[in-house]
């Protein structure tokens, strides 16, 4: 083989090693573009897929952010509110605190006014007139046919206050006594036990003079009831002699004055009230009675007037069945006789 030809030879393998490598070449930047389009599109895919979740994670931030906001705005607008309730309930407490401490300020002063009120015989008396005209108001009201205010006896007495019971227990007198002095010095503790001793005899003796009183001034036969109430304006005083002085009570049976607080006098006025109303129930009834017979008598009365009258209606009837046969008669006779039947047998 000579040299061309193996030139030619190596130059048709170069030109063959060029192609392949050419097409190794192109081949290989192919793939390379494919590659660099799959690298491409799978950044792109990964930045839209980034873009993406970013943008839902900044709206799932932003929306729990916004949630949070609201329920601390929610919260603090329940704390403020929470806040003026409790300060405005504080404000109202502490108007009633004061409005009560003006209250007590003046319970205080009314109670120093109260004691200097029992403190003197007088104005003490009349303390217990109040109180029982308070009761005796409160049973019968303005009715005065009931009771009466410092009644006039005709032994020139003059009773705080008359009950009217009616006929079975007529004019009952009610006096107002209040034996507070030498009650007090029996629980006084600043004296010796002989100075109580002595008050507690003392007010003994108070109070069996009080029943004395009574009996001798509002106890009149014929005029009054037979007995009279003692009435003692403090429960504590009466509760103390039925307690610590049955003598008295006994006496006081006897005497025919009893002693009756506010709360038992109330019952005695329940009593009273409720026995003279039946006393009217049975008043009204005798008065029905009586009214129920005269009607009765009425009506027999009027029963033997309509039988007459019944009588006479029928008797008026017979003779208008009478008159009216009658009548028919003459009519027919006029008829036959215009008929010319003159001859005619009468009817």
């Amino acid at each position: 083989m000579d040299n061309n030809t193996l030139l030619v030879i190596i130059a048709l393998l170069f030109v063959v090693t060029i192609i392949i490598i050419l097409i190794l070449i192109l081949n290989n930047n192919k793939k390379t573009n494919d590659l660099h389009n799959e690298l491409s599109k799978s950044i792109y895919d990964i930045r839209s897929s980034l873009n993406k979740d970013f943008v839902d994670f900044n709206n799932n931030v932003n929306g729990q952010l916004f949630n949070f906001s609201e329920r601390v705005n929610s919260n603090l607008i329940q704390s403020h509110k929470a806040t003026n309730d409790i300060f405005n309930s504080i404000s109202e407490r502490m108007v009633k605190i004061d409005e009560a401490q003006k209250g007590l300020n003046n319970l205080s002063n009314e109670v120093v006014s109260l004691q200097s009120i029992l403190t003197d015989k007088k104005t003490r008396g009349s303390f217990g007139e109040v109180e029982l005209y308070s009761l005796l108001e409160a049973a019968y009201g303005t009715n005065y046919d009931r009771y009466q205010k410092q009644y006039h006896l005709p032994n020139g007495s003059i009773a705080d206050a008359v009950i009217f019971g009616g006929d079975s227990l007529g004019i009952l007198c009610v006096d107002s006594k209040f034996p507070l002095e030498n009650y007090r010095r029996m629980y006084n503790d600043e004296l010796s036990e002989i100075d109580r001793n002595a008050a507690k005899k003392q007010f003994k003796d108070d109070v069996k003079k009080h029943i004395n009183d009574i009996k001798n001034k509002y106890i009149i036969p014929g005029v009054t009831a037979e007995m009279a109430y003692m009435f003692i304006p403090a429960e504590a005083i009466f509760a103390e002699i039925y307690a610590n002085f049955d003598e008295l009570v006994d006496y006081s049976y006897t005497s025919k004055v009893y002693l009756v607080s506010p709360t038992t006098l109330m019952a005695y006025i329940t009593a009273i009230k409720s026995i003279y109303l039946g006393q009217k129930k049975d008043e009204k009834a005798k008065e029905i009675e009586k009214l129920l017979a005269e009607l009765g008598n009425e009506f027999n009365r009027f029963a033997l007037r309509s039988e007459n009258l019944y009588k006479d209606y029928e008797k008026l009837g017979n003779d208008f069945v009478q008159l009216a046969t009658t009548s028919s008669k003459i009519t027919k006779r006029f008829e036959k006789i215009n008929a010319g039947d003159i001859d005619g047998e009468e009817d």
